[in-house]
């Protein structure tokens, strides 16, 4: 107990009236601290799993998005809803469906489990009883078999992947940089999205963040998270990659994107398509010809949030588009909103849209066609397609099934799931 002639105690401030500070000083605080954010005087941190990364001032012309609206080329139909869904209650969250040259069905899903559908009388598939394979901790995303039918896996957490068809073995390809490379030497591969396997069987592909995903509640890698999380982060951390089998090579081709996603080589190999998801848009870029080595955009100010793009059989692309883009999309120039947003419980942010959305493109940007479901009734979230037998096999993000959507049309191939 302190003694009585210890030094005398500081008077607590006398409250004001009303019990609280004063309702100008208050608002005052509020603006100022906008403020500080808005300008980048103060470094708002973002959460786990995005430990010791922040949101960042988004130059004008990233944010906000400016989506143009579903009128013209991308006016709404029901074209999607004429597809019909496989394998429902079975399959979580596959977010591709790669295709072989005899037919079978390969999915991934949210769990890592391989899942394999051969197909049976009357144009159908029968799913195996089981899982096949586990690709152990992580995500995968993007994948396509290769000349050999082994499976090549972007897994979110661990770098590319290779699945043997004949063994089983998972093994390891790369999750790192060469040092060799002439940007980024030795730098980890943090975020692998998706791929495509050019005809000398080199892998191009994305690594899309500086955010890696982590394991989530629902006990699955949770890529979505990381995603809004690179939007709030407002930072350009995407990079296109090649891997070389035969060298064991990664170098980093061009970076700088905000959130680069899905991948496609044209059909002679000249150029591929890249998705860059946070800017709403799609580059072109050349891997030979005079202008190899540099990309330019082909299409821009989408509709919808985009994800993955895969060839179509006539040499087009096929671009998927997860939903809608969202109304607070408008808000994201505010690194203040952007804040709250990646702090928001996951209860109370309120999810997308559901809808169904399929863009046709040439490599040059053009629309050919739209497919819609703009109630997301028979398909929602789509996340990558591929063309195969005149047939559109259809992955989403967060739905228990696979879609399959008859083009009405001649075989197509494999073109965009089997080898290439």
């Amino acid at each position: 107990m302190a003694g009585s002639n210890g030094p005398p105690r500081p008077k607590a401030a006398r409250p004001s009236s009303s019990g609280s500070l004063p309702r100008s000083a208050i608002i005052l605080g509020i603006v100022a601290g906008l403020a500080s954010i808005r300008t980048g005087w103060v470094a708002v941190p973002l959460p786990y799993p995005a430990n010791g990364k922040h949101v960042h001032v988004a130059p004008g012309d990233v944010l906000p998005w400016r989506p143009r609206p579903f009128e013209g080329e991308f006016a709404h139909n029901t074209k999607l809803q004429r597809a019909t869904r496989l394998f429902e209650g079975k399959i979580q969250g596959s977010e591709s469906v790669a295709v072989s040259p005899e037919g079978r069905l390969v999915m991934l899903d949210k769990f890592n489990r391989v899942w394999e559908a051969e197909p049976a009388a009357g144009g159908g598939y029968e799913l195996g009883a089981a899982p096949v394979a586990h690709l152990g901790a992580g995500r995968p995303l993007g994948y396509h078999f290769d000349a050999n039918g082994d499976l090549i896996v972007c897994d979110s957490y661990k770098g590319l992947l290779k699945l043997e068809r004949a063994t089983g073995r998972v093994e390891l390809l790369t999750d790192r940089v060469s040092d060799s490379s002439p940007l980024d030497p030795g730098s980890f591969i943090t975020y692998a999205n998706d791929l495509d396997i050019a005809a000398d069987g080199r892998v191009y592909f994305t690594s899309c963040s500086n955010i890696v995903p982590q394991k989530g509640e629902g006990g699955y890698w949770d890529t979505y998270r990381g995603w809004l999380l690179d939007v709030a982060q407002a930072s350009p951390e995407g990079r296109l990659l090649r891997y070389d089998p035969a060298t064991r090579e990664t170098v980093v081709l061009t970076k700088g994107f905000y959130y680069g996603n899905g991948v496609a080589l044209s059909k002679d190999g000249s150029f591929l398509l890249m998705v860059e998801t946070n800017r709403i848009r799609v580059h072109r870029y050349w891997i030979k010809g005079p202008k190899a080595g540099t990309s330019e955009v082909v299409i821009d100010r989408l509709p919808g949030v985009p994800d993955g793009v895969s060839r179509a059989a006539d040499g087009s692309f096929w671009l998927a588009m997860l939903s809608p883009v969202p109304p607070i999309a408008k808000l994201l120039g505010e690194p203040g909103v952007r804040a709250v947003f990646a702090w928001m419980p996951d209860w109370l942010r309120p999810p997308p849209r559901p809808a169904g959305m399929v863009a046709k493109i040439t490599g040059d940007g053009e629309v050919l066609d739209f497919l819609d479901d703009p109630t997301g009734e028979r398909v929602a979230y789509i996340s990558a397609v591929s063309e195969a037998g005149g047939r559109l096999f259809i992955g989403n993000l967060v739905k228990d099934y696979v879609s399959v959507l008859d083009l009405g049309g001649g075989g197509g191939g494999g073109e965009a799931g089997a080898s290439h």
